[in-house]
């Protein structure tokens, strides 16, 4: 997970000498203010969560993120080995407009000023080449294709005109500037910052020989469909433009009205449930359309750790309400503030319907300080997850709760509590379940739960 060191608490530290701020997520490089620096903590092999070494980037053994208004290692220099009493931390959370305050430092402007989000595999069309017809209906105004050249790391791009003239006016020129300085921050940095972008963001898209992959900039005027490609040798990126104001005019008088008559809760509607298995593995993927009581049951059945079920009203707008990604399963509530959904009652008792079915099922859930919650039908992913983050709790606020009573999982759980303050289990392997003696795991439950 990552963090917006504009608004969330990190903690105060030390290393080598000089006052930090870090975490135990991910810092997007891109948000790193202009004369700041940011860098990785990696732990060991053999002890994986600490802090060994301080490098520029790593997805291997990653231990923490480090925040500094202070080089602390030579660029030149892969890693800088951090010993012992190198690095302690203060015993509080600070944000940074505070730790700016400590050292007397002006506040930095925050750079991202457009944000962007991972594609859905139905958009994946507007990504590629489009015929001249659906270029007008959609408002292209053109597309940036850019390369990184044969080391992968220089910056290569030509426009390619693809709608009327009077589209490509100096204001979109200079809002297109804008975009791509940002995303050269980040994603279009070059080709290893594309890959270790792709891999974290997601936005697996149809199409191409290799994997590509979707993201899209939204502004009050136009729309920016960034297509990456992460392969050296090829073009690695395709940044279509769309007027909105364009392709709204162009939109027939049929389709508008279509749209109004999917919001209006007195208008009869048809509804198509669907389950998608398999959303992030691409090929594999597979589709289905059922009724929602049979589409339940086979989003319940799926073995699959990747999944989603949700709604298509009139044939015209989709909207998930139950999604699965590597075992964390989630209930979205876009439908709410959607305006096709947002009255409709036949998607709110089916939500909840839907909800509670799967919260039957579920071993343990789990939530975290930005009221992200997440449930688990699976043991040893639930496990997994406290496993994994359960060593964090103190910044993240994050929280579980077991809901079953199988004495494995309960158990399993006992160990990772025990394991994080350097304890064992008290039962012996003779102890029946009516000799069970409650572990730490009952009473952190009640200590970390955060489910009212």
């Amino acid at each position: 997970m990552a963090i917006n060191i504009y608004t969330d608490q990190m903690q105060y530290a030390q290393l080598f000498g000089r006052p930090v701020l870090t975490t135990n997520w991910i810092i997007p490089r891109e948000t790193v203010p202009d004369g700041w620096y940011c860098y990785d903590m990696r732990g060991t092999d053999a002890d994986p969560g600490s802090h060994a070494a301080l490098v520029d980037y790593t997805s291997f053994l990653h231990s923490g993120t480090v925040l500094s208004h202070r080089p602390l290692k030579r660029p030149s220099t892969d890693a800088r080995r951090i010993g012992k009493g190198d690095y302690f931390l203060h015993g509080e959370e600070m944000d940074l407009e505070r730790f700016c305050e400590e050292y007397n430092l002006d506040y930095p402007e925050n750079p991202i000023k457009f944000e962007m989000r991972p594609a859905s595999p139905d958009e994946a069309g507007i990504f590629y080449a489009l015929p001249p017809e659906k270029d007008e209906e959609l408002g292209a105004v053109g597309h940036v294709r850019i390369d990184f050249g044969e080391n992968g790391h220089e910056f290569w791009h030509t426009w390619w005109p693809r709608g009327s003239d009077e589209l490509n006016t100096p204001e979109f020129r200079e809002e297109l500037g804008q975009v791509v300085d940002q995303l050269r921050r980040g994603v279009l940095k070059d080709l290893t910052s594309m890959d270790r972008w792709c891999f974290s963001h997601g936005g697996k898209i149809d199409g191409g020989w290799d994997q590509n992959y979707g993201y899209v900039v939204e502004t009050e005027r136009y729309r920016y469909c960034l297509r990456c490609n992460p392969v050296l040798g090829d073009y690695q990126a395709y940044l279509t433009c769309f007027d909105k104001q364009a392709q709204q005019m162009g939109l027939t008088k049929q389709g508008r009205q279509a749209l109004q008559d999917a919001a209006d809760p007195d208008k009869p509607h048809s509804y198509r449930w669907y389950v998608i298995e398999n959303i992030l593995k691409g090929e594999n993927r597979v589709d289905h359309e059922l009724p929602l009581e049979e589409a339940v049951q086979l989003y319940i059945e799926l073995d699959g750790g990747d999944k989603r079920l949700g709604v298509t009203k009139d044939d015209i707008t989709s909207v998930d309400l139950a999604v699965t990604l590597s075992g964390w399963g989630s209930f979205p509530e876009d439908w709410k503030r959607l305006d096709s959904f947002a009255q409709d009652e036949v998607v709110a008792e089916a939500a909840a319907q839907i909800q509670q079915a799967l919260e039957g099922l579920a071993v343990g859930r789990v939530s975290f300080a930005n009221e992200e919650r997440f449930i688990f039908t699976d043991p040893q992913e639930y496990v997994a997850a406290i496993h994994k983050e359960l060593p964090y709790h103190a910044t993240s606020g994050f929280r579980y709760e077991t809901l079953t009573d199988d004495l494995a999982t309960r158990r399993a759980v006992d160990v990772e509590v025990y394991d994080m303050f350097g304890m064992e289990p008290p039962w012996q392997e003779a102890d029946s379940a009516d000799e069970h003696q409650p572990g730490p795991e009952e009473a952190e439950t009640m200590k970390m739960e955060g489910f009212g």
